[in-house]
């Protein structure tokens, strides 16, 4: 089924969204994705239309990928042909036979092309995968079957293969925030050979077979918990081992997998690590309480941030931000509509896994009308509306957005900063709120230094005799490694080897 101009034009507003949207979407294992056999991608869900956007923007060797869609979205003639030209896929609900059901499937695997489908089915926030449907394992038994039985040429010549099934796993650490960052991790592809011989026996054995098989390859590409009190509480544990990490981190996931696993095994015999995940999950939710990060808790410290250093500290980095501002101003302006409908669209949706859709959709509404704006008025007033300056418009244009997107990241992690340190102010220097915050920052403090020697208790205690405990062990050894000498650095990779340190011992 060839892809035509709606495709391409698709996959254009798609790849500006996300650059725009998140600062780094990372591929993990790239390789196993296979170039020259038809394919069923068989993907996560959590993110809504962001997830095949993620898949399609980003497929090794920019292969092309098809989506499943309703055939009751076909009926119209121009939803056809726009759908058809964008490479969708009808599937027909209405009947039971998996021969009608993915006869269009089946058209495209015969081309040798790929399908890109969800078994989970719909998109969610749960602390683990959903359940996995059979649909896509009924599309590749079925597949194999018919060409079994009718292995009748292509038009080119060449013999008709199954198609493979290639679980992929797309992570994100903070899904709906602006600035955060994906993970996509491919797996081994799974053949389905062995399953053809259970399925043309007994159909619904094979292919529940296979579903699991899938879904038990996906796991292994994502992070999973029992229950989002473990999940939040590892995630807190792998904050402050791995301080100034998240996303960002290239082992977020093997890390924070090995954090889950070890804390639910080990807490179910040992009631101090029980605790300790309780612990974890309180010092969290106070955090997004006072809306403070854990680096702002790590840097507070009443003996030497004292009211007037508190003050001192807010003062100097406002002055650098409004030193800097001349500097950003003009493109925070001008993109300043996006971030208040990206804020307000995040605010009004309940549903995390709409939230990042409804900020992209508000965004690219308007992105068009604010550069068109722009354009014209750099056009006529800044260069006299003259045919020399059309040209020169849009070339500044073009430097800068582009200067905004690349610079947006640190003053973006500025203004959190700043913020945070406001925050530490009003509650230390002015000592307002009705919750006496600054005795709640004192204790949160007090609760972090507890979590943390609980924490760093547990990884040395059971790195010899637990897995997964050793896994988080050798990645935290990594770290030191690679700082090297610490005499010889300066800054924050200082401040950050120094919170290392604790491996040394014992």
């Amino acid at each position: 089924m060839p892809f035509g101009i709606g495709h391409e034009l698709v996959c254009l507003i798609s790849r500006t969204a996300l650059w725009s949207f998140f600062t780094d979407i990372k591929l993990e294992n790239a390789h196993l994705a296979p170039k020259d056999l038809p394919l069923i991608v068989a993907a996560t869900h959590h993110n809504m239309v962001v997830d095949p956007a993620v898949l399609s923007v980003t497929y090794p060797g920019q292969r092309r990928l098809h989506y499943w869609a309703k055939n009751t979205m076909f009926k119209h003639p121009y939803a056809k042909s726009f759908l058809e030209n964008c490479g969708v896929v009808p599937v027909d609900r209405t009947t039971k036979e998996n021969s009608l059901l993915y006869s269009s499937t089946f058209e495209v695997l015969r081309l040798g092309e790929a399908v890109a489908v969800f078994p989970e089915g719909t998109s969610h926030t749960l602390p683990r995968l959903g359940q996995y449907k059979d649909g896509a394992s009924f599309a590749a038994l079925e597949y194999a079957k018919q060409i079994l039985e009718d292995p009748r040429p292509n038009a080119d010549g060449s013999l008709p293969k199954p198609a493979a099934i290639l679980p992929v796993g797309i992570v994100y650490p903070e899904k709906s925030k602006y600035r955060s960052v994906v993970i996509v991790r491919y797996g081994e592809p799974i053949y389905i050979d062995k399953y053809l011989k259970i399925y043309l026996d007994e159909p619904k054995k094979g292919a529940k077979q296979l579903t699991r098989d899938i879904e038990l390859a996906t796991e292994k590409l994502t992070v999973n918990a029992p229950n989002w009190d473990v999940r939040d509480s590892a995630e807190m544990a792998r904050h402050l081992l791995f301080p100034g990490e998240n996303g960002l981190m290239k082992d977020y996931v093997p890390v924070t997998q090995s954090l889950i696993d070890c804390m639910t095994e080990i807490g179910a015999k040992d009631p101090s690590i029980a605790t300790l995940q309780h612990s974890l999950r309180v010092y969290k939710m106070e955090l997004e309480d006072l809306t403070l990060k854990d680096s702002h808790i790590a840097n507070y410290n009443e003996k030497n941030i004292t009211a007037a250093s508190t003050t001192v500290e807010l003062l100097r980095r406002t002055l650098a931000s409004l030193i800097d501002l001349p500097l950003f101003l003009p493109g925070l302006m001008v993109h300043l509509p996006l971030y208040l409908a990206g804020y307000y669209a995040g605010k009004s949706e309940i549903y995390e896994e709409v939230r990042a859709q409804n900020k992209i959709f508000f965004g690219l509404a308007l992105l068009p009308a604010i550069y068109v704006v722009s354009f014209l008025w750099a056009w006529y007033m800044l260069f006299g509306g003259t045919f020399f300056g059309f040209f020169v418009a849009v070339a500044t244009l073009g430097v800068f957005v582009w200067y905004h997107n690349v610079s947006i990241d640190e003053r973006y992690e500025n203004f959190k900063d700043l913020t945070g340190r406001w925050r530490l102010f009003d509650a230390v220097v002015l000592g307002r709120g009705m919750w006496r915050r600054k005795e709640r920052i004192l204790q949160l403090k007090a609760l972090r230094h507890e979590n943390l020697a609980a924490v760093r208790r547990m990884i040395k205690a059971h790195k010899s005799d637990n897995d997964d405990v050793h896994k988080v062990w050798l990645a935290i050894r990594r770290r030191v490694q690679e700082f090297g000498d610490t005499s010889k650095l300066h800054g924050r990779r200082r401040v950050l080897a120094k919170q290392f340190e604790w491996s040394f011992e014992g």
